[in-house]
């Protein structure tokens, strides 16, 4: 699992404690650890697209106008 919070839920609120709680607990703290995950791919996902525009555009442009290009696509990304 590339989630390590996600990962770390799921063992403190699902192995030993699934026969105690309560299954809407249970149900909640699998849909907390589902959205940490997500969260957390796609943060790895705009690092590895910004990480790719700087490269292309540090074959096309000179100083820091790759790093520029760059924060403004995951800038443009993001917004909703």
């Amino acid at each position: 699992m590339k989630s390590q919070k996600a990962k770390e839920l799921i063992e403190k609120y699902a192995v030993g404690n699934s026969r105690d709680a309560a299954p809407s607990m249970m149900k909640g703290r699998a849909v907390e650890c589902v959205e940490i995950a997500e969260q957390e791919a796609e943060e790895r996902m705009r690092e590895k697209a910004h990480k790719i525009v700087k490269e292309m555009m540090g074959g096309i442009f000179q100083g820091d106008m790759p790093q520029k290009i760059a924060d403004e696509f995951i800038q443009k990304l993001t917004e909703e």
